[in-house]
C-alpha cells in the first residue's frame, strides 16, 4: 500500500471535519432556524450610529508596522487511550511575513487567518485542505485580522481597523464586508462568540477589560479588568473562557458566564503564557517553545508533543477543529 502523504492526510482530515461539521454547522443557531441561515443582525449597529472617523492621529501606527513572522503549522490531533498527541505536523503557510490567528470554519473545512500583505496592511485569508491560502477581504484603507465565523452564519467577524480605530465588523464568507456590529465598543482586540448574538471583547485601554455584547439588542457591559488576548467559546456551551492576569507570575485560565458575568477559575496557565485552545471533549492545549502541552479536568499540564525538531519555536496562538481531528498552531518564523 502506498505511504499516505501529508497533504492526503491533512484533507481526509478536512473530509472528517466536514462531515462531522454538518452537524454542527448551526451550533447556537436560534431554535428552528435552518442550517447557514443568518441571524437578523440589525443593518446598523443596535448600540447607536457610527461616529464619523477622521484622519489618522499623528502617532498612529499600523498593527501590520510591527507585526512580526510567523507560520502556521497544521497537524493531525491524535487521541490514543485518552492521550492526546499530533502527528503529520506541518507547514500550513509558508512566508517571510505574518501569518497567524488561525480559526477553523464550523463545518471545519477550512482556516481563517491573518495575513500581513505589507507592513501597513493585513487582511484575512482562507486556507484550504489542498493548502492554497486565498484572499478574503480586499479593504484599501482597512485592516482585518482576528476573523471568526459567526455561530449560525454564513459570516464571520473580524477587527477592522481605519485611520487608528478598532471595531468589531461582520462579512459573509466571500468576505464582502456587512458593516459594523457595534459602534460604541472600540478600539476592540479580540473577541470570541458565546452564541449566535451575544460575544465577548476585549477592549484595549489601561486597563483593557473584556466587555460583554448582544449584537442584536446593543447592550454592552464591563465584566472584567485585566484579561489577556486568548478569548474562547468553551464547546458545548455558551460559557467563554479567557485569562485574567491577576499578576506578573499568576495568570488564570477562567469560566465566564456571559449572560450573568460570574466567573470561576479553571486552571493556571503554563508560565508566561496566555494562548490556548479547547478540544471538544474539554482539554486545553497551550504551547510554550516547541512544546505543546494538554491540560484536562483532575489533571495537570502534561507535555504532548515536541517539535524543536522541525525547527518550531515560539508557538503563540492555536485552534482546534470542531471535530477534533486536528491542530493549527502559530509559531515564530526562524531568522535566516
Amino acid at each position: 500500500m502506498a505511504q499516505m502523504t501529508l497533504r492526503t492526510m491533512a484533507a481526509l482530515a478536512f473530509g472528517l471535519a466536514t462531515a462531522a461539521g454538518c452537524a454542527q454547522e448551526n451550533e447556537g443557531a436560534p431554535e428552528g432556524a435552518e442550517p447557514g441561515t443568518a441571524v437578523a443582525f440589525p443593518s446598523e449597529p443596535a448600540d447607536g450610529p457610527m461616529p464619523e472617523i477622521g484622519p489618522a492621529p499623528e502617532d498612529y501606527t499600523p498593527t501590520a508596522a510591527g507585526s512580526p513572522s510567523t507560520d502556521i503549522w497544521v497537524g493531525v490531533l491524535v487521541r490514543e487511550g485518552g492521550a492526546l498527541s499530533v502527528s503529520g505536523l506541518e507547514r500550513g503557510t509558508d512566508r517571510d511575513a505574518y501569518d497567524n490567528q488561525p480559526s477553523f470554519l464550523l463545518d471545519g473545512s477550512a482556516i481563517l487567518h491573518t495575513a500581513a500583505l505589507d507592513r501597513r496592511q493585513t487582511e484575512i485569508m482562507r486556507l484550504s485542505a489542498s493548502g492554497t491560502s486565498e484572499r478574503l477581504t480586499h479593504t484599501e484603507e482597512a485592516s482585518e485580522f482576528s476573523a471568526l465565523q459567526i455561530p449560525g452564519q454564513d459570516a464571520f467577524s473580524a477587527i477592522h481597523e481605519i485611520r487608528g480605530k478598532q471595531y468589531l465588523w461582520r462579512y459573509d464568507l466571500s468576505g464582502e464586508s456587512l458593516g459594523p456590529i457595534f459602534a460604541t465598543a472600540e478600539p476592540v482586540g479580540y473577541h470570541a462568540w458565546a452564541n449566535e448574538r451575544v460575544v465577548a471583547m476585549f477592549i484595549l485601554g489601561n486597563p483593557p477589560t473584556l466587555q460583554v455584547g448582544d449584537a442584536v439588542s446593543g447592550e454592552i457591559r464591563v465584566v472584567a479588568e485585566r484579561p489577556g488576548r486568548s478569548i474562547h467559546r468553551i464547546p458545548g456551551t455558551e460559557a467563554i473562557s479567557f485569562v485574567r492576569k491577576v499578576s506578573d507570575e499568576e495568570w488564570w485560565i477562567e469560566r465566564l458566564g456571559p449572560t450573568d458575568g460570574a466567573s470561576e477559575r479553571i486552571t493556571l496557565t503554563l508560565p508566561g503564557r496566555e494562548d490556548y485552545a479547547w478540544t471538544p471533549d474539554g482539554e486545553i492545549v497551550m504551547g510554550d517553545g516547541g512544546r505543546l502541552f494538554a491540560w484536562s479536568e483532575g489533571s495537570d499540564w502534561t507535555e504532548i508533543a515536541d517539535f524543536s525538531d522541525l525547527g518550531v519555536e515560539g508557538i503563540t496562538r492555536l485552534a482546534v477543529s470542531p471535530d477534533g481531528s486536528w491542530v493549527a498552531i502559530v509559531a515564530n518564523r526562524p531568522e535566516g
